[in-house]
């Protein structure tokens, strides 16, 4: 932040018509406070109006309350300790809380959105000098006309706006300098978006057809199944390589196919001690089971011990650090997880085998889960689902898994009595019933085509 000496005249005008703004505000809202020193009472006035003032506009009043009173008190004519020294701390340190603040959800997913509308752009542009990604992309931005709808544009206006000003400052650059004029029309010189025109009888009847031939092009699902052995060659092919990328893809491959927790859950493992924890993406709605993945995994660590004589942990904490690196360096967990599928496609493609994709590996794990003679309900309780149902009806089958030791998996049996019976069952009896009656109608007309030419003989015979 700028000291006041460094601060352009016209930064430094524009902050003495705010204090003079919140001093007169201050003394309307508080006509009967005795006026022993406007400034002072206005701080006190600021600082304590908690939810009242949005984040940018709480910055903009404490540099200017900060300026007049810095200009009123120089540090060695008050007591460091005094009143006037408190509040000046406080101007720079103990701001009021904003109003509408963001949860950290909704700034990851702004941050989300500026990092595709910066990607978009530098592929749009290719031949655009980079001088700055993000100033660059806001002009592309604000210069898209009928371009995007109307909600899409507020969106990705209040994407850029949070990540310009993380970047500046108020008082880091002339309120009429670029960034200033971008960060403004961000907030009021958003670009039109596309009208929707009124088609005739028969234009409709040609966006319907092609409706209906888009929907009969055959779309690509997600792999659901695949066999140990190409898993084993994926592992293979990654640990060939020498790049740390793909070792940790290997690693990935290994957890994942265990696990059968979601590709987003898989990111944000972490392990405590004998557990594996990580945040649910599905825990709204009652549509996940907790809102953690948990799993003991305190017999792996016994096994290897005893067998291969290493050290499991130290490799879990290993994988998980990389996870945070490699998060950092591609930009996010989107943009890992979209490297890690471009990576296990072109794996796919040079092993000679079915594309895989993240979540093949989800039901691939459920299957050894069912192979494994795991109950519906522990199945949901180990993958996080709410219902016993979800893993029988749309996830991988039992044939295509593999089986493991079930004593190798461990979980907290109060998260069984949380699972909901939703699995459809199958009434065997009615079946038995129906067969053994089929099989008796059987015997029976055997039994008559037999009798009947001695029947047929004795007729003749009279």
């Amino acid at each position: 932040m700028l000291a006041s000496s460094q601060r352009s005249a016209d930064t430094i005008v524009a902050y003495e018509r705010e204090t003079s703004r919140l001093v007169a505000q201050c003394q309307r809202e508080n006509p009967n406070d005795a006026p022993w020193s406007p400034l002072l009472q206005t701080v006190h006035w600021f600082l304590n109006g908690h939810a009242r003032w949005a984040g940018n506009t709480i910055r903009l009043y404490a540099n200017a309350l900060e300026q007049e009173v810095g200009r009123m008190l120089e540090y060695d004519a008050f007591d460091p300790r005094s009143e006037e020294a408190l509040l000046l701390r406080r101007l720079k340190t103990d701001r009021p809380s904003p109003s509408n603040q963001r949860t950290a959800e909704a700034i990851a997913a702004y941050e989300r959105e500026t990092s595709r509308l910066v990607a978009q752009y530098q592929r749009e542009n290719p031949n655009e000098a980079p001088w700055s990604p993000l100033l660059q992309t806001v002009h592309w931005f604000l210069n898209g006309h009928a371009r995007w709808a109307g909600h899409t544009i507020e969106l990705y206006a209040s994407a850029l706006e949070q990540e310009l000003r993380k970047m500046l400052e108020y008082d880091a650059f002339d309120p009429r300098s670029e960034e200033a004029l971008l960060l403004r029309r961000l907030k009021t010189d958003w670009p039109s978006p596309i009208t929707k025109t009124k088609t005739s009888k028969k234009g409709k009847q040609v966006a319907h057809q092609k409706k209906v031939a888009a929907k009969t092009i055959k779309k690509t699902n997600p792999r659901k199944s695949i066999p140990v052995s190409e898993v084993r060659e994926l592992v293979r092919y990654f640990r060939s390589r020498d790049d740390e990328f793909s070792n940790w893809i290997a690693g990935y491959i290994i957890l994942a196919s265990r696990l059968g927790w979601r590709p987003g859950e898989m990111l944000i493992l972490r392990r405590e001690r004998h557990f594996l924890r990580a945040g649910a993406e599905k825990h709204t709605n009652g549509r996940g089971l907790t809102d953690t993945c948990e799993i003991d995994i305190g017999a792996y660590f016994e096994r290897s011990r005893l067998f291969k004589n290493v050290c499991l942990g130290s490799e879990f904490d290993k994988w998980t650090a990389d996870t945070r690196k490699w998060e950092a360096h591609y930009g996010g967990r989107v943009g890992l997880q979209d490297n890690l599928n471009a990576h296990l496609a072109r794996a796919s493609k040079e092993c000679k085998i079915k594309r895989v994709c993240t979540y093949t590996f989800r039901h691939f794990a459920i299957s050894c889960l069912k192979a494994s003679g795991f109950s519906r309900a522990e199945i949901a309780v180990i993958v996080n689902h709410a219902a016993d149902g979800t893993a029988a009806e749309h996830y991988g089958k039992r044939r295509d898994g593999s089986k493991r030791a079930k004593k190798i998996w461990r979980f907290d049996m109060a998260r069984l009595l949380l699972v909901r019976a939703t699995a459809r069952k199958f009434d065997r009896s009615a079946a038995l019933s129906k067969k053994t009656d089929a099989e008796t109608k059987s015997i029976e007309a055997d039994s008559n085509t037999i009798a009947e030419p001695e029947e047929t003989h004795s007729m003749v015979m009279r």
